[in-house]
């Protein structure tokens, strides 16, 4: 495996190697000099250089011109490729015409392609695209772009039988089958304009997807086989935002890439028996990302929802959510004095994320905070986030044997 652009004397090297190679990273650590690029040409009698290379990363951006030589890496052992690069106007226009050059290169027989550069509605970059995906058949697994495709596109993507991981930033086409949808492991929604699918998705039946080798139906229902949903920043999460997400009840990792800033204020708007619904309803969840926590201390959720979670979901090791610090004295007093759920078993989280969430207590009430993290989340050693204070606090959860050890003062 190639992780780096080799120089002149590896290529000749690399050459001998040829046989066996089965990954390669075009472009990670600067751009390909043009008499390397003719050196590879001249050396390919055959068309390829390696003929059983399984994987390509390319980075458009690094290596423009040696796009005309694309072809020389087109094993027919592909199962993968990776094309990254600038997007929207950073592409020029000679980046932009070679993309639009190889994509018909591409074997229609990969399993996973990611197109993470061009402009989103480029039409020539567009109709190249969705011209491609339209004669993928059920190898295909994987597949991720920022560049939208054609309606027609679309409806063949949901209609392959084995596609399990789709990232996109579009909406859904005006015409959906009503009974029809992918039997995806993984959604990743990358931008506001997608966000309808989850929506859509959600309340889709189970599909008919037919099967290309033996020509008989199959059947798929997306709120059984989706396991991990990524939604696009400035998502609102609220009760509206549960009510699809919630569709899905064998997640195991539900992420939303929200950052609270700007005019949109904080974004989180749910409230304890929001988050215990979350809990109660996804038990399989290892990871819980609900945007960064931000240090306006406007939402209505307390330490409380954090109870809920590593009760409800065992498995947890990725925790991401706000939660109010204004009265997290009196709310963690509460909870012990409540017995906290101390005969139930809890997740085994090591480190919270706790953003820019604000931390402004006295030093004798640092005890109270430091027992009940520890009573919630019995294996917690400290935060991630970008306040001080609370990774003061993490040196004493450290120090902490138990969750009555009598603690000195902060």
């Amino acid at each position: 495996m190639i992780e780096h652009v080799p120089s002149q004397e590896d290529w000749a090297r690399l050459h001998r190697y040829a046989s066996w190679m089965r990954g390669l990273n075009i472009g990670l650590y600067g751009k390909i000099p043009d008499s390397t690029l003719h050196q590879l040409s001249s050396n390919s009698p055959g068309g390829v250089l390696f003929p059983k290379l399984e994987w390509l990363c390319w980075d458009v951006y690094e290596t423009s011109m040696a796009l005309t030589s694309f072809p020389l890496f087109l094993s027919p052992h592909l199962k993968r490729i990776a094309l990254y690069g600038p997007g929207m106007s950073d592409i020029s226009l000679d980046q932009l015409a070679g993309l639009v050059q190889i994509i018909p290169f591409l074997p229609t027989s990969l399993e996973d392609l990611t197109i993470l550069c061009g402009m989103e509605e480029e039409p020539t970059l567009k109709d190249a695209i969705s011209s491609f995906i339209y004669q993928c058949g059920p190898s295909l697994r994987r597949f991720h772009s920022c560049v939208t495709l054609s309606e027609a596109a679309v409806r063949h993507l949901m209609r392959l039988p084995n596609l399990h991981f789709w990232g996109t930033g579009q909406g859904p086409p005006q015409a959906v089958p009503p009974s029809l949808s992918p039997p995806l492991e993984k959604l990743c929604l990358d931008k506001q304009a997608a966000l309808p699918w989850l929506h859509l998705l959600a309340s889709q039946k189970k599909g008919i997807l037919q099967d290309y080798s033996t020509q008989t139906p199959s059947y798929a229902d997306i709120r059984e086989t989706l396991r991990s949903l990524i939604c696009p920043e400035d998502t609102i999460i609220n009760s509206t935002f549960l009510s699809s997400a919630l569709r899905f009840r064998n997640l195991v990792a539900l992420h939303v890439c929200n950052q609270c800033y700007g005019v949109g204020g904080c974004f989180f708007r749910l409230t304890d028996d929001d988050v215990e619904e979350i809990a109660a309803t996804l038990p399989r969840l290892e990871s819980l990302q609900l945007g960064t926590p931000c240090d306006s201390n406007s939402c209505h959720t307390t330490v409380a929802s954090l109870l809920s979670i590593s009760i409800h979901c065992p498995g947890l090791t990725v925790l991401e959510t706000h939660f109010n610090t204004l009265t997290i004295v009196d709310d963690m007093k509460r909870l012990l004095h409540g017995g906290s759920g101390r005969g139930n078993a809890k997740c085994k989280l090591r480190n919270l994320a706790i953003g820019y969430m604000s931390l402004e207590v006295r030093g004798e009430d640092i005890e109270a905070i430091v027992v009940g993290l520890k009573v919630v989340f019995p294996y917690l050693v400290d935060f991630k986030g970008f306040t001080v204070r609370w990774h003061r606090l993490g040196s004493k959860l450290r120090d902490a044997s138990d969750v009555n050890a009598a603690l000195p003062v902060l």
